[in-house]
């Protein structure tokens, strides 16, 4: 299963990925990160160690970079206590700013192995689509706010 979410941002793709690239910015736009640290430089094999709290419960992600191309792409393989999964931020160059997709392939979350995954995903779906607008709402603000 495969979730994306989509926004135009009236700043130039290097604002954007300069914003979506900076762990001691990551609080602004996603609300629910206490503290984020990159372990090294910014690339490929790159290690993120985020802090979050969510539903009243703090736990450790760690997110690899995948995938880095400059302000035009950045992956990130996640993985938490009860799930893990890809994430991807594709940025394109428009006349008015950038087109964000932000594309989200979770693997099937612990503990719900007996349950299909069909099932899984028709129940959070709503859930989880909201929350990635929310953020990329969140990022459209900090972003627009800075240029």
């Amino acid at each position: 299963m495969m979730y994306s979410a989509r926004i135009d941002i009236s700043a130039p793709p290097n604002r954007v990925f300069a914003v979506l690239t900076d762990p001691s910015l990551a609080k602004l736009w996603s609300p629910e990160v206490i503290e984020a640290r990159l372990e090294g430089e910014l690339g490929v094999g790159a290690v993120s160690h985020i802090q979050v709290k969510e539903f009243g419960r703090k736990f450790s992600v760690r997110a690899v970079v995948i995938r880095y191309e400059k302000d035009t792409a950045i992956g990130y393989e996640m993985t938490t206590p009860m799930w893990s999964g890809n994430v991807e931020y594709l940025l394109k160059l428009q006349p008015q700013g950038t087109t964000l997709d932000l594309l989200f392939k979770p693997d099937a979350p612990r503990g719900w192995r007996r349950i299909p995954s069909v099932l899984v995903a028709m129940a959070t779906r709503p859930m989880v689509q909201r929350l990635h607008r929310r953020r990329l709402e969140a990022l459209r603000s900090v972003v627009e706010a800075r240029v």
